[in-house]
């Protein structure tokens, strides 16, 4: 996948639960930061400002599940 780095998927628990891919229930990931676009501020030019979630997109089928603290 030419979106991300060359590491190897890995294995990742959020909250002492094992992550697991919802659409095909591979274990392995790769993780990558989103940026969170609100309208206001795109409209402001503020996007920078926005907040960002951290992404795990499965290795096998390309599911992205996003997590925000």
């Amino acid at each position: 996948m030419g979106l991300f780095t060359a590491d190897e998927p890995k294995r990742y628990e959020i909250d002492d639960k094992q992550l697991i891919c919802v659409f095909c229930k591979n274990e392995t990931f790769h993780t990558r930061k989103e940026q969170l676009h609100s309208p206001t501020r795109t409209i402001l030019n503020l996007e920078w400002t926005d907040s960002t979630a951290t992404c795990f997109v499965c290795s096998s089928c390309g599911y992205m599940h996003w997590f925000m603290r």
